[in-house]
């Protein structure tokens, strides 16, 4: 049987990271490394969501999607994605400027990383007084110059 589900740490060191991932989570940690991203939700190989409380104590969540179908993800989500999970949910603490994020579409990540598509939604919790996010380009410019 279900339940509410608790996932273990899953931190990832980023040049551009910072030291407010451990904070939100209350972690007491000494360690300077700077952590970039927490991946709350994944199902991406290799970097998956690992349960951390209860009977499913160390399971994968992808094992837990092939168990439990759409009992876990319900039907209509089953029924688009069968046993992929879709998203992946994660925190980014830039305490300094992030790469340029380029993401292909369905169709391209399908032929050259047997993936979908990366669509994205992001949610500002805070910024520091000057803090800027940009998207897309400064002018028009064709497919070719780009």
């Amino acid at each position: 049987m279900l339940y509410p589900l608790l996932f273990r740490n899953n931190f990832f060191s980023k040049i551009w990271g910072g030291s407010l991932l451990k904070k939100l989570k209350g972690i007491e940690d000494n360690d300077p490394t700077p952590i970039g991203e927490s991946w709350e939700i994944s199902a991406v190989p290799g970097k998956e969501s690992v349960v951390g409380n209860g009977s499913l104590q160390g399971r994968k969540l992808n094992e837990l999607v092939t168990e439990y179908k759409e009992e876990l993800i319900g039907r209509t989500v089953y029924d688009m994605y069968g046993e992929t999970f879709p998203l992946l949910i994660k925190f980014i603490d830039a305490a300094k400027d992030l790469s340029i994020q380029v993401h292909p579409n369905d169709e391209m990540a399908k032929k050259y990383h047997d993936s979908f598509g990366k669509t994205e939604m992001w949610y500002i919790m805070d910024t520091k007084p000057g803090a800027k996010l940009y998207s897309g380009f400064k002018s028009l410019i064709s497919k070719y110059e780009y």
